[in-house]
């Protein structure tokens, strides 16, 4: 009867580890979409959870920073700010302005940023420089 016991003891260690080693259900992963300006015009289409990545190559100007403009905060957020990258190149005087957004619900949006100074005394400077594109995002 011992035997029994034990037989059935080291059987149910061993059905609840193998239990424990079951994989949960994969979930989708989430990617990176990386966009560049073009000639043509840009558009992305991504799932809920998505990172949208703007690489801007830019000429860095005091006081000018890339902004999101009506930014539909229902379909994208910003995800931290925008990083500079300087270009590897001595002779290069610019380098490329990297600015995420993460995809959090669904819909159609049109992204714009626009290349503005930063000083509250000097109102809304706007350049010339401006970047859009159309966004799609869907479920899962």
């Amino acid at each position: 009867m011992k035997k029994f016991i034990r037989l059935l003891t080291i059987l149910t260690v061993i059905s609840a580890l193998l239990t424990a080693c079951v994989a949960a259900p994969a979930t989708p992963e989430t990617q990176t979409v990386v966009v560049t300006p073009a000639a043509a015009g840009n558009s992305a289409n991504l799932k809920v959870g998505d990172i949208l990545e703007i690489q801007i190559p830019t000429i860095p100007t005091e006081g000018y920073e890339w902004q999101a403009e009506n930014l539909d905060t229902t379909i994208l957020a910003q995800a931290g700010i925008a990083e500079y990258t300087a270009d590897a190149d001595p002779n290069s005087a610019g380098g490329i302005v990297t600015i995420r957004f993460t995809a959090v619900g669904a819909g159609n949006t049109n992204l714009t940023l626009i290349y503005a100074s930063t000083a509250a005394s000097a109102g809304l400077s706007l350049s010339k420089n401006t970047f859009g594109m159309a966004v799609e995002v869907t479920q899962p």
